[in-house]
């Protein structure tokens, strides 16, 4: 078999792009991820990825394309963050690396608890400072409101790999449209209702906000 490539030299070579093949042949990654990678490396680095964009310009629905990006970002190629205004998210910007970013956490099969316990992960062991929820994202906020209001107390102490998962999650929320008027909502009836063996951490609220709002079961971090 012969590989036949395209003249990439004189004047009238075509536009092409040049990636590290350690990117590319990640056995990490699935061909759907490095394509998505390579497409996205393909762009100017000041380009700015969408999920619809990049639906428009490939035959993978959008679950499918949720799904190559999350494999990447898993994997340390691409870091989400939240555009706010006035405190309320706004979008959701991307920045795409060509090889995974330094000292990100690769995670394989997270093994997450719902409650108090010890993280049971033997890579998970090392992490042993515990943190209190975060409420800089209004989503957070919410639940941290509603949280001391009906069980009178703080939310309990997380880890960093915890918060982590948590945010991931919660990032599915502005992708849905799902409104803090419609979590606020949520969390007040979940917490309202909680069964006594339920310490009411968030980590255990995901599952049921994820069936409340239909978000597929694909896209959900377990």
């Amino acid at each position: 078999m012969t590989t036949r490539r395209v003249n990439k030299k004189g004047a009238k070579a075509p536009p092409f792009t040049r990636i590290v093949n350690e990117s590319l042949q990640d056995n990490l990654l699935s061909f759907k991820a490095r394509g998505l990678l390579a497409y996205m490396l393909s762009k100017p680095d000041s380009f700015r990825f969408h999920i619809d964009e990049l639906v428009k310009h490939g035959t993978d629905g959008k679950d499918s394309v949720r799904a190559g990006l999350k494999e990447l970002e898993q994997c340390g190629y691409i870091k989400r963050y939240s555009v706010k205004e006035k405190g309320k998210i706004q979008s959701w910007e991307m920045d795409i690396y060509e090889k995974p970013e330094s000292g990100f956490p690769v995670v394989e099969n997270p093994t997450l608890l719902t409650n108090d316990k010890e993280l049971t992960n033997e890579k998970e062991k090392d992490i042993k400072r515990y943190i209190s929820l975060p409420t800089d994202d209004p989503f957070l906020k919410i639940y941290e409101i509603h949280f001391r209001k009906t069980l009178k107390k703080n939310h309990p102490k997380i880890t960093e790999l915890q918060l982590q998962h948590i945010m991931r999650n919660i990032e599915l929320l502005a992708d849905y449209e799902v409104t803090e008027e419609e979590f606020d909502e949520a969390v007040k009836e979940h917490l309202e209702q909680l069964p006594v063996k339920n310490n009411g951490s968030i980590l255990a609220f995901i599952k049921t906000f994820m069936r409340r709002f239909e978000i597929p079961y694909s896209e959900w971090m377990e």
